[in-house]
Formats: structure tokens, sequence, C-alpha cells
């Protein structure tokens, strides 16, 4: 027999072939299985990702004595809910918050003036623990004016100090135009009116990242509010900054966690974004607004340039006081609530003095003057179809929606 000797080397240290055979394998197979660990946590961080955590029960700030007193009134058939701090005996001072927020925003400005006022904290219909409306056209921003301004004649008073910020500045502004006799002063945050917006929208002011965003929550369907729950809703952490405190981040998560919450959020925007492009409808001119003002801006929350329209909102509205606050964001109530109350303060401790004689030239405001139907905030109606059809000649309805309106100079408001 012959015999043929082995032509593979020993490996170091002495492993013969088949032994080496065997590590390689052994290797082989541990790192399939790391892999295939590793895709499973992936595919499980994906799912968790886009999963957020049940949220059962608020935190404990959120009913916190030192904010106020929770309350509930209804209006034109809808129970909202506000929270006041304060001897209802002292001039009202109104919040009304933007979007996506609630009451809780105005925790520290509260707070703050309590002392002289009888503050209240709106949650809009749909938002917080107001309920929703029946008709989406309850979140047009006249027909939301109208009902704050019904709220602020329920609480027994003739007119009130309003703070407004982000969409709840432009819901401010919409009142002040609309029903003057109901506001003594107000301070806007953020936001300029709705007909200054569609003035530089048609001086191609505004950046087209933010007209790209907008279309996206306006065209996307429910794809926004699945975003929004995205990394168990990240947004509020990105909204509120990295200096919030875990609490007051885990009040907004827990409140937009309500069912639905999220999607009338989206509903209040899309029914106005609707209107921002179309054409205006049934207009009167007015004069400038006689109304004392504050408008306060941030510096990172300045998508466009402020002086692209502090002379717009100046031409419209005077006397108008405008302050810059710097550092701060979207919610520069709660980025520095000290400079923002300080700024407040000073503007309502000011002696008004009398607005001086406008020129022929002074562009005019012009203000919608349809008459809106009651049982559209309500419920009276199960088909919302069927009650448009029959009261869109008397109301601003659904029918109407083709109608309403696109600025042209004079600037509109």
């Amino acid at each position: 027999m012959v015999r043929y000797k082995s032509t593979v080397p020993n490996l170091p240290g002495g492993i013969t072939p088949i032994m080496g055979q065997l590590v390689i394998g052994s290797l082989r197979r541990a790192v399939f299985v790391c892999v295939e660990i590793l895709l499973r946590i992936f595919r499980w961080l994906m799912v968790t990702y886009w999963i957020p955590s049940p949220r059962l029960n608020p935190p404990d700030t959120l009913n916190h004595s030192k904010w106020g007193t929770h309350r509930y009134i209804e209006i034109h058939g809808i129970k909202l809910h506000y929270v006041e701090k304060g001897s209802n005996s002292k001039p009202l001072m109104m919040f009304l918050h933007g979007l996506p927020d609630f009451w809780y925003s105005w925790r520290y400005q509260m707070h703050e003036f309590s002392k002289d006022y009888w503050t209240v904290a709106l949650d809009l219909p749909g938002f917080g623990r107001s309920e929703p409306p029946i008709n989406r056209i309850t979140y047009k921003i006249s027909n939301l004016a109208y009902i704050v301004c019904s709220l602020i004649t329920t609480l027994g008073k003739s007119d009130c100090i309003l703070v407004g910020n982000g969409a709840g500045a432009l819901l401010g502004w919409q009142l002040v135009n609309q029903y003057p006799e109901k506001v003594s002063k107000y301070i806007m945050l953020g936001t300029p009116s709705e007909a200054v917006l569609q003035e530089l929208f048609r001086r191609d002011a505004i950046p087209l990242r933010k007209i790209l965003k907008y279309a996206f929550l306006m065209y996307a369907g429910s794809a926004p509010t699945v975003l929004a729950r995205a990394g168990d809703y990240a947004i509020f952490d990105e909204l509120l900054g990295a200096n919030a405190k875990p609490q007051d981040v885990e009040a907004y998560k827990y409140t937009f966690a309500q069912p639905a919450a999220l999607e009338f959020a989206l509903m209040a925007f899309r029914e106005n974004f609707n209107d921002f492009l179309l054409e205006q409808y049934e207009l009167r001119v007015g004069k400038p607004s006689n109304t004392p003002g504050l408008f306060l801006f941030g510096e990172q929350d300045c998508f466009i340039d402020p002086e692209e329209y502090v002379a717009l909102l100046l031409s419209v509205y005077h006397p108008l006081e405008t302050r810059f606050v710097p550092r701060v964001g979207q919610l520069m109530h709660q980025d520095n609530p000290k400079l923002v109350n300080k700024s407040i303060s000073e503007f309502l401790r000011e002696r008004v003095t009398e607005p001086k004689d406008l020129d022929n030239n002074t562009p005019e405001k012009q203000i919608l003057v349809k008459e809106f139907c009651s049982n559209c905030y309500g419920k009276a109606h199960s088909k919302s179809e069927a009650h448009h059809e029959g009261c869109a000649t008397d109301c601003d309805g659904q029918e109407l929606k083709h109608l309403i309106h696109k600025l042209r100079v004079p600037i509109a408001s």
C-alpha cells in the first residue's frame, strides 16, 4: 500500500486542519447568530419607534393647584375646558394657545398675572379636555373668534386683555379685527396676522421650506399624525427644547396621546389653510385698529425676516409696540417666561396715548361681515351636509368655502 504524506501544514499552536475548520465554522456561525440578533433588535426598535408607549394616567403637574382651578363651560353646544386663577372681580386676561398646544402652555403667565388679573387659559375645541366640535367648519378662524367672544360674554365680562401665541396669535388678531369691543389690550407672540402672512405670501417672502412643510401637513393624509407619534411623541421633545422639565414634556405627550387629539390639531390647521389660498368674500372696509397692542417675536422663531412684516403690522394695527426676545423659539413664553412676563408687565403698566390721526394713504383693513349660524358650533344636526345645504345662505358654511378668501392690497385682516 502506498501512503501519501499530507501537504497541508499544521496551523500555529498545534491546531490541526480539522480543528481549524471547526473554529472557522464556529466563528461563521457566531457571526450569523449575532447578525440575526441585531436584525431582530432593529426590527423590534422599528416597531416600537412607530408605536408610542401607552399613557393611561395624567402626570401630576396637569392637576397641580398652583396652576389654577379647572372649569367647564358650554358655548354653542360645545363643552369647553379652561383653567382659571385669580379673582373674577378683576379684569379678565384671556390666553389662547397655538398648534399643537393646550392650556398648560400658559402656566407661568397665569401664575405671574393672577395677582392683578383674572387669568383664564382656554382649551380650544378638540384640544386638551375640551369637547371636539361636530363640524370641522368650527375651526375656521372667524368661527373660533365667535366662540371666544361668546366665552368672554358668558364669563360675565365685557372685554379682556387678550394673549395669544402661534396659531393662538392668529386667532387673537382675528378677534381684534372682528370684535374690537371685546379686547381692551392685546399681546401677540411670534406670529403676525393672517392678512400680513397673505401679503408676504403674495410677495414670495415666505421661505420655500415653510411652504413645503405646510403643503405636507395639508395634503399628506394621515402621515403627519403618524410622524408626530413616532419616537414616543418625539415631536414634543423637540418643541419644548432640551431644557424642558421631564414632567412638562410628559404633560404634552399625555395630552396629545389621547384619542384623536393630534387629528383635531391637524383638522384645525387644514380648515384654515384651505381658506388662506382662496378668494375673499363679502368684505366691508373699516378703519385700522385703535386697540393698544404688543407684538413679541423671538430670535429662533423668525422663519420670516421681521423687517418683512413689522412695517405691515404697524400700518394696520396701532398703537402697536414691537419687541424682540433673544434666544427663544416657538414657545417663547415657556423658553424664557421671566423676560416675556416682564415685557408684558411693562406694556400693561404703560399709559395708553391717543392714536395719531391717520392720513389718507394708510392701508385699510377689510373685515368679513357674513353672519354665522350658531347651530354650526353645536350638535343640533346629526348630518352636517344637510345642515350646511340648508343654511349656507345664512352662515359661513362648508358650501361657501370656495369663496373665502384671498388678500389683495389694501391689506385684509
